[in-house]
């Protein structure tokens, strides 16, 4: 069975503005997202198996719903190549996964960059 907490807010008021505050001082992490996502894109292009070379012109990143970024490509046998598709004798070359699993930072520059945003809202509530 799961403890129960309680919290007794004084001043639900100021709460509540402290709250609202810290929201809009925490810059949008897409932005950050974006970045990180850009630059795995450009090293993805490299990375990607070539015959025609079209599949590594092909990735781009987007926008998705919420605080996400999507990395995509238009070719339809992206996946197939990507992730392998043995009955047709199709092996996998996670290209995008490993193009992450070298080089972490991207990412790890936008976590540095939201943490360091949330740090600067809590140090001004």
């Amino acid at each position: 069975m799961a403890d129960d907490i309680g919290v007794n807010i004084v001043n639900e008021a100021a709460f509540l503005s402290a709250l609202a505050d810290a929201r809009r001082s925490v810059a949008e992490p897409k932005v950050a997202l974006g970045e990180a996502a850009r630059e795995l894109v450009a090293q993805a292009h490299g990375n990607a198996p070539k015959r025609s070379g079209r599949l590594a012109g092909s990735h781009r990143a987007m926008a998705a719903a919420g605080d996400r970024v999507r990395i995509v490509t238009d070719t339809p046998y992206a996946a197939p190549v990507h992730w392998g598709w043995p009955g047709h004798g199709i092996k996998r070359q996670p290209w995008l996964v490993a193009t992450w699993m070298r080089n972490p930072v991207p990412l790890e520059r936008m976590v540095r960059t939201i943490q360091g945003q949330i740090d600067q809202a809590a140090g001004r509530t």
